[in-house]
């Protein structure tokens, strides 16, 4: 006998096939620290520095904690210098932070913390302002708040401080910081709606 092939004829189901829809997930969004902070607070300030003036003073910083030869050249670098001079610890330069956000979708913070100064006992989260006054400390407060609940995780066994070091008025300054859900509020309202 030689093979054949027969033709198969299907019958139309009576139903709809098996199907599987998957929910449409948001993507998850990441934000900058310095987006759940309200700008307006800088809306009255005439007397600012600016931002090239900052920038050059947190390359110092990193630089003298670097142990690089450098030396101040200003009055703000001279409070720095003496600040880091002053510290007792592991002091690091420019650590990014990274908080995902138990909220849905997903929003995950990130910024750069300054200054962290590691002991066996405790961990200071050290950012530099360059501001002539204090007016935008609860702003500060919002983006610490963050650093703080990073360090909260990877050093559960230390005491934890924000500090915010007003480099003109060589002064450094506790806050206290906002709770988690402070900050899932604050992000959710700074998200990009999708």
């Amino acid at each position: 006998l030689a093979p054949s092939v027969t033709a198969y004829e299907s019958e139309e189901p009576d139903e709809v096939p098996f199907s599987i829809t998957l929910s449409e997930r948001s993507r998850p969004r990441r934000l900058s620290v310095h987006d759940i902070m309200d700008d307006s607070v800088y809306d009255d300030v005439a007397d600012g520095r600016g931002t090239e003036f900052g920038d050059k003073l947190h390359q110092f910083a990193e630089d003298y904690v670097r142990n690089k030869t450098i030396s101040p050249t200003d009055d703000d670098q001279e409070n720095v210098a003496a600040l880091l001079d002053s510290l007792d610890g592991k002091c690091t330069a420019e650590t990014t932070a990274i908080l995902p956000l138990n909220v849905d979708p997903q929003i995950t913070l990130v910024g750069i913390i300054d200054l962290l100064v590691v002991t066996p006992e405790q961990v200071r989260i050290i950012d530099y302002k360059t501001d002539l006054s204090r007016h935008a400390e609860s702003e500060y407060r919002k983006q610490l708040s963050a650093y703080y609940h990073v360090a909260s995780e990877q050093y559960p066994d230390r005491e934890i401080s924000i500090e915010v070091f007003y480099t003109a008025m060589n002064e450094l300054i506790d806050l206290s910081p906002l709770g988690i859900e402070n900050l899932q509020e604050l992000a959710i309202a700074a998200a990009p709606q999708q």
